[in-house]
């Protein structure tokens, strides 16, 4: 594919300098533009149409370019060649057809010649790539206004030759008022970034810490795809090779890892001995590929954990209410909502509790509908029924990513909880936790530097304190995990991973955070470990979420069998080897996530059950789908989620309801003994522990796969919310297509009425 666009490109280019340089040679020698189109009208004419295949380009996803602003630049441009100038000699003999073809030869010469560039060199030379995001400033401004000039032009000849093309021209017209500035300031946003990616790249950071390794020696390249698709592959190869023989063949790893990811999970299911087995090999292979910077020199990361020392000073803060921490804590579940309606109708009281019998009811009414599995709700029943196992001031947690939205310490300095914090050393981080923990009802225990003097250390007030505490889990981690070793050794503990940053960096945190439990895990017999499981990842489920997925899809509205877009969610079990039980399984897993989303939860996985077949207790529940800030902010899902309840078991939570039901998940799992999270519960796999209490508002039993109906939900939320205006625009557009199609405007305005 390579090959082909370098060839592409460089033929773009050699064409477009063809036609350039006829023009400015017609334009030198003051040709009258009817004869200069004699001589580049037809070179003109191919060399436009076969950008075409730009937007086919982009359609497949062989470029990065966005599909609508490439399919209105090109086909403004074939509109221009095809519709107008072809056909009309007094186009052809206007002296816009030299601002027009001059400017479009002029920017479509060092752009395809960029293209070709950033295709087969590490770097584009710079007056390239100035010429690139530059020229335009100029050349859309001059080559707009010449087509402008043609389709005026051409209006005489059309309003007598095709009367509804002239009509269909004055609106195309009238288009370009409000599409121009659009596609100038989309170039300017173009521009801006791609600026800001030439600086980073010609002044990168030193590399320090936690670093994916490199993947070809000669350009130093560090591929995460490759070192992504190594470790998949790495897991599967001593359990089923033929397995991993066609992950290692995947040329498309990016888009393509997700049938790959359902294969392992299902080779895993096939025996707890093949669970275990694809565990340990993938995180054997993690560490052992990922290196580890320090002063300028590169070693495996594994090496690094084991070799490097070094630690912190720790402090600590009483909140001012755990003097009076009550004996027996009631829970309390901020929820305003209802099981079918949209979340966001309930945004204002949000902030509600419900707590006892309410919210025993609301947990019935969860399960009944779908929303969560029946042992969730009896896990969060139990933390009802014995509010003494919320009374956490004897236990002792350490949260990796402690400020994190979906994290616990809300919920655990409430109820009393020591909280051992570990989050990145930035000022305004600390500034918050701080006063968080001086407020609370809890214990806050955390790392500062170690040059800081004990004398004073004591007499920092808060805002010197948050200056230097805090400690970075990628380019600290020997430090960290040594640290946290030394904390409270006396106290049984449990760790849990919060940390998510996007794209390559959550792998690295994931890793991070692995290696730090690692080593507790070795120092500390009695440890528990706690992750939050993502909906969409694939997940052995139980019978019953199978067959009501099943069951949804008949009895699913007509709308949405018939959508070409939604696929079924009930999957075919996978038979265990051993006990011929079958297993069943929900795969969420939306390529768009990317493979490090998947690969950073997938070692998360791995650690849970290698850890719990050692003895250590896991907590590791399905988490719903939450409207967090961030998650909201972007407009496509947010869009998204407030369509989410059409598609019936779903539903969305607000931050305050995810955090108190999965703190109060996470209670359970440590205090109930007999709970599946302790390794003495017996599981037919051991993949099953994220089998079990989930809470994952309505993925499981939903009739589609939550990743086939994203844009139906999105669209229906659009119709709901915008509708009167969206109908105004169709009625509006009906009035424009009948005048065009008729020329009458009475029969237009029949449309209104």
């Amino acid at each position: 594919m390579k090959a082909y666009l370098v060839l592409y490109n460089l033929l773009s280019a050699g064409g477009w300098a063809y036609v350039l340089a006829l023009a400015v040679s017609c334009l030198q020698k003051n040709v009258e533009p009817a004869e200069a189109w004699a001589k580049f009208g037809q070179p003109l004419a191919i060399v436009q149409s076969a950008a075409f295949m730009e937007i086919l380009h982009s359609l497949f996803g062989m470029v990065r370019s966005p599909l609508i602003v490439t399919a209105m630049q090109v086909s403004s441009r074939l509109l221009l060649v095809w519709g107008v100038t072809y056909w009309v000699d007094i186009c052809q003999a206007h002296w816009s057809l030299y601002l027009m073809v001059i400017s479009w030869g002029l920017v479509e010469v060092p752009r395809y010649l960029f293209y070709a560039s950033s295709l087969t060199m590490s770097s584009v030379p710079y007056p390239l790539f100035f010429l690139r995001y530059s020229l335009f400033m100029v050349l859309y401004p001059t080559g707009i206004s010449g087509e402008y000039l043609q389709m005026f032009t051409s209006l005489s000849y059309w309003s007598s030759a095709i009367p509804m093309w002239h009509r269909m021209l004055i609106v195309i017209m009238l288009l370009y008022i409000p599409a121009s500035p659009f596609m100038i300031l989309s170039m300017a946003a173009n521009r801006k970034s791609a600026n800001k990616k030439r600086a980073q790249a010609s002044n990168p950071r030193p590399l320090d810490g936690l670093v994916w390794p490199i993947t070809n020696k000669k350009t130093n390249d560090r591929s995460t795809s490759k070192t992504n698709k190594a470790i998949w592959v790495a897991a599967m190869e001593g359990v089923d090779p033929k397995v991993a023989a066609k992950a290692k063949k995947e040329k498309n790893w990016r888009y393509g890892y997700v049938k790959h990811v359902e294969a392992n999970v299902r080779t895993s299911l096939s025996s707890p001995e093949n669970a275990l087995s694809i565990a340990s090999a993938g995180l054997k292979s993690a560490h052992g590929m990922f290196e580890f910077v320090r002063n300028g020199k590169s070693m495996p990361f594994d090496e690094a954990m084991k070799t490097i020392t070094g630690s912190f000073k720790s402090k600590t803060i009483r909140g001012a209410g755990t003097t009076n921490l009550k004996k027996n804590p009631t829970l309390k579940v901020p929820y305003a909502g209802q099981c079918g309606k949209p979340y966001y109708l309930y945004k204002k009281d949000r902030a509600n509790t419900i707590e006892g019998v309410e919210l025993k009811a609301q947990l019935k009414k969860w399960v009944d509908y779908g929303v969560i599995e029946a042992d969730c709700a009896d896990a969060i029943t139990n933390c009802v029924d014995n509010p003494g196992w919320l009374d956490l001031s004897q236990h002792y947690f350490v949260l990796l990513g402690a400020s994190s939205a979906m994290g616990p310490i809300h919920v655990l300095l409430e109820l009393g909880a020591n909280v051992i914090a570990i989050d990145i050393d930035r000022e305004f981080v600390w500034q918050k936790l701080i006063k968080l923990a001086r407020s609370s009802n809890g214990t806050l225990i955390f790392p500062v530097k170690d040059s800081v003097e004990n004398a004073k250390l004591d007499t920092m007030d808060d805002g010197e304190l948050a200056k230097v505490s805090g400690a970075n889990l990628l380019a600290q981690t020997p430090e960290i995990a040594t640290w946290l070793c030394a904390v409270c050794p006396e106290k049984k503990i449990t760790i849990g991973n919060y940390t998510y940053l996007d794209g390559a960096l959550h792998v690295q945190l994931s890793l991070a955070c692995d290696a730090i439990m690692s080593k507790l895990a070795a120092a500390r017999e009695h440890l528990a470990l706690a992750f939050l499981c993502t909906p969409t990842d694939c997940h052995p489920i139980s019978k019953e979420a199978h067959d009501q997925a099943a069951d949804q899809a008949k009895k699913a509205p007509m709308w949405q069998k018939f959508s070409p877009l939604v696929k079924p969610n009930a999957l075919p079990p996978v038979t265990d080897s051993s006990s011929g039980e079958e297993i069943y399984l929900c795969d969420g897993i939306s390529a768009a996530q990317g493979p490090n989303y998947i690969l950073a939860k997938r070692i998360q996985h791995w650690r849970a059950i290698v850890a719990r077949s050692n003895g250590h207790t896991i907590s590791s529940n399905v988490a719903p789908s939450t409207a967090t800030a961030s998650v909201v902010h972007n407009a496509q899902f947010a869009a998204a989620y407030g369509g989410m309840h059409l598609f019936k078991p779903m539903e969305v939570m607000y931050q305050e309801t995810s955090n108190a039901v999965m703190g109060a998940l996470l209670i359970h799992d440590i205090r109930n003994e007999k709970a599946w999270s302790h390794a003495s519960y017996k599981l037919t796999n051991p993949l099953q522990v994220f089998q079990h209490g989930s809470f994952h508002g309505g993925v499981w039993r939903s009739a589609y796969k939550i990743t086939s109906f994203g844009e139906m939900s999105a669209v229906a939320y659009y119709l709901k919310t915008y509708g009167f205006f969206l109908s105004a625009g169709v009625v509006a557009l009906s009035g424009v297509a009948t005048w065009v199609a008729t020329g009458q405007p009475e029969a237009a305005t029949n449309i209104f009425i």
